[in-house]
């Protein structure tokens, strides 16, 4: 029922291989991390648009080439324990999660929707390369463009919506796209809300909970996945 955010971003540098360490060492079944392409048309793992809050570099990751990410620090600001912590790229991510038995949430991070196609493009070619289960994947997005195209590019990968404002058919939308999952900012979430989302089929997650004393009450509304920064303070109200 618990995700690690970022990876376990209370525990470790967001998108790293550190937080995906940390994830296994507190035996998470689900990690959620961040895509996008850099300058060379190859999808690393980075939320922000800019390198400029999580490493000691600067300018848009759009812009560096995979050498020019390679380089950078994104562990000190951090901690100074995770110094030269490095950029991930797909690949790379998706062989961590296999070797510590991690299943990913993918999130599909666009920038720029002119370029949503050929992110998914990419990542569909980097998955299929890699060889990684389409079982041990969901991938997600706040871009109805790039769940349209993660459809059409990976039909035979489960397919998440994100939200942080409610569509005004949300139902329709998650029919005519075959959703598995709706992914809601948690403040969204209402007892009524949450019985319609499973009534009509769909997995429900929320994001980003933080807070331990309400995890009873999504489990009794009827949550699959919480998805949290700090994941042991959460697995303590369902141990």
């Amino acid at each position: 029922m618990i995700s690690g955010h970022r990876g376990a971003a209370a525990l470790a540098p967001e998108n790293t291989l550190a937080g995906l360490q940390e994830a296994a060492r507190h035996h998470l079944k689900w990690v959620e991390m961040d895509t996008q392409l850099c300058a060379d048309f190859i999808p690393v793992m980075f939320h922000d648009e800019k390198v400029n809050r999580c490493t000691n570099g600067r300018g848009k990751v759009r812009e560096l080439n995979l050498a020019q990410l390679k380089a950078l620090d994104a562990g000190s600001w951090f901690d100074t324990q995770f110094a030269n912590e490095r950029i991930l790229t797909l690949d790379e991510a998706l062989n961590a999660c296999q070797l510590y038995g991690l299943n990913l949430n993918l999130e599909i991070k666009v920038h720029d929707e002119a370029e949503a196609e050929r992110l998914v493009r990419e990542v569909a070619e980097t998955i299929a390369h890699n060889g990684i289960s389409p079982e041990a994947l969901i991938l997600s997005s706040f871009s109805e463009a790039a769940v349209g195209y993660c459809q059409l590019y990976m039909p035979q990968i489960r397919r998440g919506l994100i939200c942080d404002k409610l569509p005004n058919d949300l139902f329709g939308l998650a029919q005519s796209m075959a959703l598995f999952s709706l992914h809601l900012d948690h403040r969204l979430l209402t007892a009524s809300l949450a019985s319609q989302i499973k009534q009509a089929g769909l997995d429900l997650h929320i994001w980003t909970m933080n807070q331990p004393k309400l995890v009873p009450q999504f489990y009794q509304w009827g949550v699959d996945i919480i998805i949290t920064d700090n994941p042991p303070l959460l697995l303590q109200e369902i141990s």
